[in-house]
């Protein structure tokens, strides 16, 4: 089961040297790392910004997202210019900021990831009417129908910003667990290896042409098969073993939710930035969830690097 790991009070007893480590060590488990208070700065004239903004009503956008690499913004309510501006400066210094402070704190991964997208969420998460394979507040682990990962990690980064209401989890089983209960039983069964013959070819074409959403590996399609499984299932749902968190206004959490099964069940104005983390990084390889699914299956599901 998760557990939650709050710093810096835990690295008391850790060398120095092997705080880095240790931190992608805990996370890489199934933990959460929290910080009472946010470990970076946001400066209070920005928090008072966010909390009057509205994410626009279109139905495809989740939250309110900034893409570090294009430096674009989007899902965010049509109004003054001034405003769209400033909406975007301030999740641009965000995003830096968490990438800045991720890199001190995870030293091992410093090179080895990539910034994905940054969100944030002003709406909230109870009651909150959405498709059920988008809805937050049911128990999943995470994968991107449009964005796959190849077998590398999903990190996140959350702050609570808030000024007076909690962000509430649950969390279950971590991957490792419930792979060995669902895989090749009830609805999931084992993925197949690397396809062979022209739709390898084709694949491999689309990865070099950067076109990701069409170069899904086995690995990803069966995680995002998993993801809607388990949100779909009720006896899941109701019957799991769970331990709720809360986390008060001002705090940080980083978890990899490729690993962390979680929901959010209650909770308004969060901002969050996500990281793709290189197999090639991690300090425990073995508790992948792309290994522990490639033992499972016994074959290889991942491409190799373009």
């Amino acid at each position: 089961m998760t557990q939650l790991i709050q710093l810096p009070n835990a690295l008391e007893d850790v060398p120095p040297e092997e705080h880095g480590r240790w931190c992608c060590a805990r996370l890489e488990e199934g933990n959460i790392l929290f910080f009472a208070k946010t470990p970076f700065e946001l400066p209070q004239g920005e928090v008072q910004f966010l909390l009057g903004q509205k994410q626009s009503n279109a139905g495809y956008h989740k939250n309110i997202a900034y893409r570090p690499l294009s430096d674009r913004l989007t899902g965010y309510a049509q109004g003054r210019n001034s405003d769209k501006e400033r909406l975007h400066a301030i999740m641009r210094q965000y995003s830096q900021k968490v990438i800045g402070f991720t890199r001190q704190l995870l030293s091992p991964y410093a090179g080895l990831g990539t910034a994905d997208f940054a969100s944030f969420r002003p709406q909230q998460e109870a009651g909150r009417q959405i498709r059920l394979r988008a809805r937050n507040d049911l128990l999943h682990v995470d994968s991107f129908p449009t964005r796959p990962s190849n077998g590398n990690r999903i990190l996140r980064v959350f702050s609570n910003i808030s000024p007076t209401e909690p962000r509430v989890w649950v969390t279950s089983e971590t991957f490792e667990n419930l792979v060995a209960r669902f895989a090749g039983a009830g609805g999931m069964p084992l993925p197949r290896g690397i396809a062979s013959g022209p739709k390898r070819v084709l694949t491999k074409l689309a990865r070099a042409a950067g076109l990701h959403s069409l170069a899904r590996s086995p690995y990803d399609d069966w995680m995002l098969r998993f993801h809607h499984f388990l949100k779909a299932s009720q006896e899941f749902q109701e019957m799991c073993s769970r331990t709720q968190w809360e986390f008060p206004p001002q705090s940080t959490w980083l978890a990899f939710t490729d690993m962390v099964s979680h929901a959010v069940l209650s909770g308004q104005f969060a901002l969050e930035q996500t990281f793709i983390i290189s197999k090639s990084a991690l300090v425990l390889p073995e508790k992948a969830p792309v290994r522990v699914l490639e033992r499972i299956a016994g074959c290889p599901l991942t491409f190799g690097d373009p």
